[in-house]
């Protein structure tokens, strides 16, 4: 167990209190690591690992000057590092919102595939010109509009979109109900 009050003894024959060591270099060596990092608590986590690890490493060291060579160069190097990671990190984040990994939105894609999948299937199950009235239907067009563009009767294009919308009810009926199982799970 560390007791504060030992003394630490360089290979040159001087020593230090490591309280007092402490007391004094902890402010200094904390404002020195927020040239790198501007967060106070980051930087004092930063020096007491250094500190920590300076007690681990006490016999290693000539001098005091040695000592305070120590900190400087591994209180610069973990606010590197810091920084390394959390801009890696920053990326990951970035990452994960472009393509949105969180648990929610990933989901949502899959039902959101699925039902597409589903609804495809079902289009492509459909007679053609059926399929070309509902097509043109989804991209806003008007019952004229089909029916000129499709060069067929105005009632054709209201019997072809009565007939889809009925068929496609009936066989995704199950659809209904999976997708109000999926709203109440994600509401959970």
């Amino acid at each position: 167990m560390l007791n504060i009050r030992d003394k630490i003894w360089f290979q040159n024959g001087d020593s230090i209190d490591f309280k007092d060591f402490f007391k004094e270099n902890f402010v200094i060596f904390s404002s020195f690591a927020y040239r790198y990092i501007p967060n106070p608590d980051i930087c004092e986590d930063i020096v007491q690992e250094v500190f920590l690890s300076f007690w681990e490493k006490r016999d290693s060291f000539t001098s005091k000057v040695s000592a305070k060579a120590f900190f400087y160069t591994s209180i610069r190097n973990s606010c590197l590092n810091k920084i390394k990671h959390d801009k890696v990190e920053l990326k990951y984040l970035d990452y994960n919102q472009i393509t949105g990994e969180s648990s929610d939105f990933f989901l949502d894609e899959v039902f959101k595939r699925e039902v597409y999948r589903e609804i495809y299937l079902e289009v492509r199950k459909l007679p053609e010109m059926a399929q070309k009235v509902l097509r043109l239907t989804l991209r806003g067009k008007s019952n004229q509009e089909i029916a000129d563009q499709l060069g067929i009767a105005l009632n054709t294009v209201k019997v072809h979109k009565n007939r889809t919308f009925k068929i496609l009810r009936k066989n995704l009926q199950d659809l209904y109900y999976f997708f109000l199982f999926h709203r109440n799970t994600v509401s959970l």
